[in-house]
């Protein structure tokens, strides 16, 4: 009996650690199923996740390829800033209007090459790499995230080169339109005593003894009269300006006329060996009015000849360029500023005591009939002195 009941407790104690065994695989089992299960549904959630970046990188490569297309077809250029304020982008249409490399535009240098922001929407001068001057107006924003924060800027630039050139020959009009009503009135109540005066001169001078100190005088009257009549007349070309007399004629023909006009009256009635005139004309014929571009381009050479009292050299240059013929005179006297370079083209401003300052704006005005364009260059000739030039197109549209 005792020996029955020992059987049955060493085969209970002999089965209870394969149960435990059993129960142990089978929560294994379980486990793994589970794990497998979680796996598979965090692949797809991953895979859904996946599938859903690519569609939302796609829309941003998609968002990035327009912002592109837009900034490079705005024709305005446009500069945009990190948070630091280091330049991240420069679109083509900033490139090609201060003529940079589009391949080199983020060198390290060149935010100090930008044009400096002032105040919104003030226009400021601009010169870039080719010694051409821009007018450019920026407008800055930033770029602020949706917590508040500004990840960086965006600055627009505005080329208003060609507005402010017209807003100057609008000014410039009005003044010549002010001028020719003044001038009317000067040539209608002026010009008829003061032929009076010079007949009378004219008639003291044949009836007194040359050499006398009476004739001398009657001489200086006459003479005075004629240059008030030649600024009479000079500003009633700006009131009335006459219709241009248009014939072919070789450039180097204009040359040699505007140089020995400009010789018969030197200043202080010196030799015209007191001055070295050099010419250097490589353009052919062109279609003008042969006496008042003569006229303009004898009133560049007198303008060099009068800065050079004591004498001093002056050379003439004629070249053929891609909008007409350019005619340029340089000198070797002071030079000119800035400042005086863009009103010397306007009427009675001169930077001489015995000047009229008529002379550069009658070359405006002839130049601008043949629709050319009339420039004070801002660097000195080659002389050292100032350099003045004028170009006509070939053959004038009037």
């Amino acid at each position: 009996m005792s020996q029955e009941v020992n059987s049955r407790a060493v085969a209970a104690a002999t089965s209870a650690p394969d149960a435990e065994l059993g129960d142990m695989v089978v929560s294994l089992t379980n486990i793994s199923s589970e794990l497998l299960r979680s796996y598979e549904r965090l692949e797809a959630r991953a895979q859904r996740v996946e599938d859903e970046l690519c569609i939302a990188n796609a829309e941003l490569e998609q968002k990035i390829a327009e912002v592109e297309a837009i900034l490079e077809t705005l024709p305005v250029g446009v500069v945009v800033r990190d948070a630091s304020g280091r330049v991240q982008r420069i679109n083509h249409a900033l490139t090609r209007m201060l003529g940079w490399d589009p391949k080199t535009q983020l060198r390290e240098p060149v935010e100090d090459e930008l044009p400096r922001h002032v105040d919104e929407g003030v226009a400021v001068e601009f010169r870039i790499a080719n010694d051409q001057q821009l007018v450019l107006a920026s407008h800055r924003s930033d770029i602020v995230s949706e917590g508040g924060e500004t990840s960086g800027s965006i600055e627009v630039f505005d080329d208003r080169t060609e507005l402010a050139d017209l807003t100057a020959r609008v000014h410039q009009m009005d003044k010549m339109a002010a001028l020719g009503t003044m001038a009317a009135g000067i040539a209608h109540e002026i010009r008829n005593p003061m032929n009076a005066v010079k007949g009378f001169a004219d008639l003291f001078l044949r009836n007194l003894e040359p050499g006398t100190k009476d004739h001398r005088w009657a001489s200086l009257i006459s003479d005075g009269v004629r240059e008030v009549d030649t600024i009479i007349t000079s500003l009633l070309t700006f009131s009335q300006p006459e219709k241009l007399a248009i014939e072919e004629i070789e450039a180097a023909d204009i040359v040699e006329g505007a140089i020995a006009a400009a010789l018969q009256r030197t200043p202080g009635d010196r030799e015209a060996s007191t001055w070295t005139i050099t010419t250097e004309c490589t353009a052919g014929k062109l279609r003008c009015d042969r006496i008042k571009l003569r006229q303009a381009l004898r009133n560049l050479v007198s303008n060099a000849l009068d800065i050079q009292p004591q004498g001093g050299a002056v050379h003439v240059q004629v070249e053929s360029v891609a909008s007409g013929v350019r005619f340029t005179v340089g000198d070797a006297g002071p030079g000119v500023s800035e400042e005086i370079a863009g009103r010397l083209a306007d009427p009675f401003f001169t930077t001489r005591a015995d000047g009229t300052g008529l002379g550069l704006s009658l070359v405006h005005t002839i130049v601008q009939l043949h629709g050319g364009s009339f420039e004070v260059l801002p660097t000195p000739s080659r002389l050292g002195g100032a350099e003045i030039c004028f170009t006509v197109p070939v053959s004038p549209l009037r």
